[in-house]
């Protein structure tokens, strides 16, 4: 049975209240690199881009707009509203397509697209988007908006033809593809709505996808590897691809990068050089591109913005031996991110143990599992205060930032005996739960070491840290942990 679709009759006004409350809920620490503004009619590789957009902390990516072309307006809503649910994105501003409809017939591939969206998708959610209206191109704090239009241009046209000011608000629009109608089917679907906008002078930068653009030979066939498989994006990649007439027509008849050129254009631009005359980038390197793609979509919006330190590697030296022989598996299994939040952790709490190191594993998984940044994630504990298992909550705290200086982090209900943490952001809880096996191990581990050794054995804490040191390397974050999701639901 379809759900009950929701339509905001007072459209600007509204969207402006609303757009007032998410600017409260969102501090300074969240809001990195340019804010954007994403305009798109759902084809497999605009899917693509927005599972890239939707996790990525290096834009505010402010509000989405529905087109029509490949997919039809109504179609357009539908995933995008899915899409916003399952990468729990409720923060950003969704909004339908205008009514200006070009004079183009429907493509012969939008049944495609439509059948290989909707099987990777989640079921269908309430309608959450809002009126189409000129104020969805203006920021919430009235700064200028990079503008990806991933489709055709009529939603732009309507909003210029409503209210020429509208291109004050923009600061520039990222198009994928070549300025020519002929040669690139967004502007050709609706070739006068390219024209209006063109004539508005707002400022068009076209990515090339002519050269060094092609998708790895590898993705045709076999194994998909993209990276360690912990994003919400790759996540959403790896099922859309599933289906081999899927997987077939995106790597072979869609054989290189488009909408997706444009988006890392925007947040990657060192892997592009420009060609002022033509407003047109390049890609400098196609090895570099496909890389950088990976690394986008395996990544999520988890990346902690470095207060005293650079974001170059550490060097060597600083490490003491035993861990300077295994860094680099350590960053090879577990992620960069991860790496730092452990050596952080791992000085605060000052020395290695199990618990502490289990403890930024669950946080970080869980701040994947809710597409959440860094300060973001309300925590409850339910562990019972004091060693060992309590210092669970060290790990926790530096891997989410949610401190309770912050006062994000809290005691909850206990439950004896359990390492078991609450995570809540945009009205969506996961609990996690370390599998009782792992746990069985870390007591077995403990006990042995109590039978020879007492707590004022230097003995004893040499063993502690020998396991800290394997369940760091080895122990990844995707095994340990059971989960309940509870959407829709809050901590305090």
């Amino acid at each position: 049975m379809k759900k009950r679709v929701f339509f905001f009759l007072m459209g600007p006004v509204l969207a402006l209240g609303l757009n007032q409350l998410h600017a409260q809920d969102q501090t300074e620490d969240h809001i990195h690199g340019p804010i954007m503004i994403i305009d798109t009619d759902m084809g497999l590789d605009d899917a693509v881009t927005l599972a890239l957009a939707l996790q990525s902390p290096d834009i505010h990516l402010e509000a989405i707009i529905c087109s029509t072309g490949v997919c039809s307006a109504e179609q357009s809503s539908d995933f995008l509203n899915r899409m916003i649910v399952e990468f729990n994105r409720s923060d950003i501003m969704l909004y339908n397509a205008s009514k200006r409809q070009a004079d183009a017939p429907p493509p012969p591939f939008r049944d495609f697209a439509n059948n290989a969206l909707a099987a990777a998708l989640p079921d269908a959610v309430p309608n959450m988007a809002h009126l189409f209206s000129a104020y969805a191109y203006k920021a919430h704090n009235n700064s200028p908006v990079t503008l990806l239009v991933l489709g055709p241009l009529s939603n732009l046209a309507a909003a210029l033809a409503a209210d020429p000011a509208v291109k004050t608000n923009i600061q520039k629009i990222i198009l994928p593809g070549p300025p020519d109608p002929e040669q690139n089917w967004n502007l050709q679907y609706d070739q006068q709505a390219y024209e209006i906008v063109r004539q508005s002078q707002i400022p068009m930068i076209f990515i090339s996808n002519e050269t060094n653009a092609a998708k790895p030979d590898a993705w045709r066939s076999g194994p998909l590897v993209i990276g360690p498989n912990t994003s919400l994006g790759e996540n959403f990649f790896r099922l859309l691809l599933i289906p081999p007439p899927v997987r077939q027509h995106y790597t072979t008849k869609l054989d290189t990068f488009f909408d997706e050129l444009a988006f890392l254009a925007a947040v990657r631009p060192d892997l592009f050089q420009e060609d002022r005359q033509k407003k047109l980038m390049h890609p400098i390197d196609q090895a570099e591109i496909a890389a950088g793609f990976c690394q986008l979509l395996s990544a999520g919006r988890q990346h902690k913005a470095r207060v005293v330190f650079t974001e170059q590697p550490f060097p060597e030296d600083i490490f003491n031996p035993e861990l300077r022989k295994i860094r680099q598996r350590i960053i090879d299994k577990n992620g960069p991110d991860e790496w730092f939040a452990q050596l952080i952790m791992n000085e605060f709490h000052d020395h290695l143990g199990a618990y502490s190191i289990i403890g930024v594993k669950m946080g970080l998984r869980a701040a994947e599992l809710l597409n959440a940044p860094p300060h973001s994630l309300k925590v409850a504990s339910h562990v019972k205060p004091g060693p060992p298992l309590s210092c669970l909550n060290d790990g926790v705290i530096v891997a989410t930032g949610s401190t309770p200086g912050r006062n994000l982090y809290f005691q909850g209900s206990i439950d004896e005996g359990l390492a078991r943490v609450s995570f809540s952001y945009n009205g969506k809880t996961v609990t996690l739960t370390l599998k009782s096996e792992y746990q069985q191990q870390v007591r077995q581990h403990i006990e042995n070491l109590l039978k020879e050794y007492t707590l004022d054995d230097p003995e004893y804490w040499d063993g502690v840290r020998r396991k800290g040191l394997d369940i760091w390397e080895n122990w990844h974050r995707l095994d340990l942990f059971a989960i309940t999701e509870s959407p829709g639901t809050d901590l305090r």
